[in-house]
């Protein structure tokens, strides 16, 4: 079954707070750099070489944490074409067929005090979790892939709620009413639609 090719839609968004705080960190660990790199010019041997690395190693700290902040900024969950697509983390993607996914709720994460998932009797505290639900029938595109943002547990996609906006009951509705609309869109017969039958079944 194929799906019209849509443009891509936003489903859960990341946390724009989280993402601008770590975008302000970037900003300051390079205005920092700079400015060491300035005092370094009235300084000369062993103090300049060592404001000079200092100046560097933040200048370059600050840079991957820019990176980081632009990529948290980044949608959590959309659709592109016939497939929902769920950051696990910065660069990493899941790609899932629309026709896989049966529908989402919301869920909660046991974790230690280091951010670690745990058994609910150890937990030191709990975070939301938007689940994502499989159909049966698709249960081979279930792994053992981790990642920052989400992760598999027990053949459901789970994204943890600390890296996405506030995971509340008006959200769920939202996603999933999005994805029975998806769900709902024409069926694309490729050998129908194009003039070409090469590749076609008869």
């Amino acid at each position: 079954m194929t799906y019209p090719e849509t443009q891509k839609q936003n489903w859960l968004t990341s946390n724009l707070r989280l993402a601008g705080l770590l975008a302000g960190l970037a900003v300051f660990l390079v205005a920092v750099s700079l400015v060491l790199c300035g005092i370094t010019l009235r300084f000369s041997g062993g103090i300049s070489l060592m404001l000079l690395l200092c100046a560097t190693v933040l200048g370059t700290l600050g840079g991957t944490v820019g990176a980081v902040a632009f990529m948290a900024k980044k949608e959590r969950v959309f659709l592109e074409g016939s497939f929902v697509m769920v950051r696990m983390g910065p660069a990493s993607l899941e790609k899932i067929p629309l026709n896989a996914v049966e529908c989402f709720f919301l869920g909660s994460q046991p974790l230690d005090r280091a951010g670690e998932p745990v058994v609910a009797e150890d937990a030191d505290f709990r975070v939301g979790t938007l689940v994502v639900r499989i159909a049966e029938r698709y249960g081979d595109i279930a792994s053992a892939r981790r990642g920052p943002w989400a992760g598999w547990e027990d053949g459901y996609l789970v994204v943890d709620g600390r890296w996405s906006e506030p995971l509340v009951v008006e959200t769920l509705r939202r996603i999933n009413g999005r994805l029975a609309v998806a769900k709902r869109q024409p069926v694309v017969d490729r050998c129908v639609s194009s003039d070409m039958a090469e590749g076609c079944c008869g």
